[in-house]
Parts: C-alpha cells; sequence; structure tokens
C-alpha cells in the first residue's frame, strides 16, 4: 500500500484495505463476542486509522461501514466513527500495535467482573503476554478510560479486561488481534468451566516464565 501522504496531499487506503477490517469484523461476530452491536475494531495503516462506523452490528460490516481517521480523529472518510475511538487512538498514541479490537464477549465480560487479573489457566496466555489485568470500571466512550486502557496497554499488557464492560486486544496485525481476542474468550471459558467443577489448579507466574523459556529455546511456531 502506497504511502498515504504524496506532498501536501492524502491519500486514503483503497476500498480492499476497508473490505479486510470489515471481514475481520463479520469473523469476530461469528465468534459470538460482540452481540448486539456491540464491539468495535480498528487497524492502523501509515499514518492513518481505519476504524468501525459508529452504531455497526460486526456481522454486518461491509467495506462502506470503516471509517478513515488520522490520528487526531479527523474523518477523511466515511460515516461517524465509534464511540471508542479515543480508546483505539490512545493504544496507537502509546505503542507500535498495529490493530485493535474491542469485544463484550459473554465469558470476558464475567471473569473480568470478579478477578483483577485474568487467573492463570493455562500456558496459552504467554500469546497474549503471558498476564491480563483488569482495568477498573469507567465510562463508555471516555477520556479517562481510553487514557487507562492506553496506560496498561503502554506497560507491556497487549490485551486487557474491562471490568463491567469487555475487553481489549492489541497487536501488531489485525488478523493478530483477533486471534487474540478468540483465545481470551477461550481461556474465560475454561475457567467459568473449571470453576463449575471445583477450585482451578493454576499456573504459577513462574511457570508462564518457564512456558516462554522453552517456547524460546525450541524455537516453537517456527
Amino acid at each position: 500500500m502506497p504511502s498515504p501522504h504524496s506532498g501536501n496531499v492524502i491519500r486514503v487506503p483503497d476500498r480492499s484495505a476497508r473490505a479486510e477490517v470489515a471481514a475481520r469484523c463479520r469473523e469476530l461476530a461469528g465468534h459470538g463476542v460482540a452481540l448486539a452491536g456491540a464491539g468495535n475494531v480498528s487497524v492502523r495503516t501509515d499514518d492513518l486509522v481505519l476504524i468501525t462506523r459508529s452504531g455497526l452490528r460486526l456481522e454486518d460490516a461491509v467495506a462502506e461501514d470503516i471509517t478513515i481517521v488520522t490520528h487526531a480523529g479527523e474523518v477523511l472518510e466515511g460515516a461517524r466513527p465509534s464511540s471508542e475511538i479515543g480508546l483505539h487512538l490512545g493504544v496507537y498514541a502509546r505503542t507500535g500495535a498495529g490493530a485493535v479490537v474491542h469485544t463484550h464477549g459473554r465469558s470476558s465480560v464475567a471473569v473480568g467482573l470478579v478477578c483483577d487479573q485474568m487467573p492463570l489457566v493455562h500456558y496459552n496466555l504467554r500469546r497474549l503476554g503471558g498476564r491480563v489485568p483488569t482495568v477498573p470500571y469507567l465510562l463508555f466512550g471516555s477520556d479517562e478510560l481510553a487514557v487507562a486502557v492506553g496506560n496498561a496497554v503502554a506497560d507491556g499488557f497487549g490485551t486487557v479486561l474491562m471490568r463491567n464492560h469487555g475487553a481489549v486486544s492489541s497487536a501488531g496485525s489485525l488478523g493478530e488481534a483477533v486471534e487474540h481476542a478468540c483465545l481470551l474468550e477461550w481461556l474465560c471459558d475454561v475457567y467459568l468451566a473449571a470453576n463449575t467443577l471445583g477450585t482451578p489448579a493454576l499456573l504459577t507466574d513462574g511457570d508462564l516464565d518457564a512456558v516462554a523459556a522453552q517456547a524460546a529455546a525450541l524455537a516453537y511456531g517456527q
């Protein structure tokens, strides 16, 4: 994709880039983590951001539902962006993330209500950075929420739970951010299911550190 700037002329991404974001939105909806118009998605492209429009139901997303904005929030093309645009831009301002996915999955919302950190139920938490903290409740669409989430991500937590709200996953690419959002929901499902049987056995921080070291030693996934 060419740079969005050519002299003083801003060149916006073509329709295919917006169509890819829309396809990922439909994928998320298919996983049941964005019911009833909840959730939003964005991707950074050069100096611009592609983000879902306000009021979008992700299962119905098409290219025209993806708005193009600057990092200052100025709309260059498309409808009014999601009310959580500040949250997305806050992550981009503080980190090198390439994409942000915000979901309202049932299990992740439930775990965020009672846990200050995602319990260490499985070594696949290392794919989310190892630890997933819960950000205290703050009003949706507020500057305070955007700052809190942005600060948590800047502190190294690419995925966070938001109390009484949902979850945010950021990553280098949109595909990875979607994968992380779905993995988080699976981990929360596992934790809640285990709780119905008894007290879940949890890993320690040291266990996760050892998993990360082992994966590096074995060049896991290469």
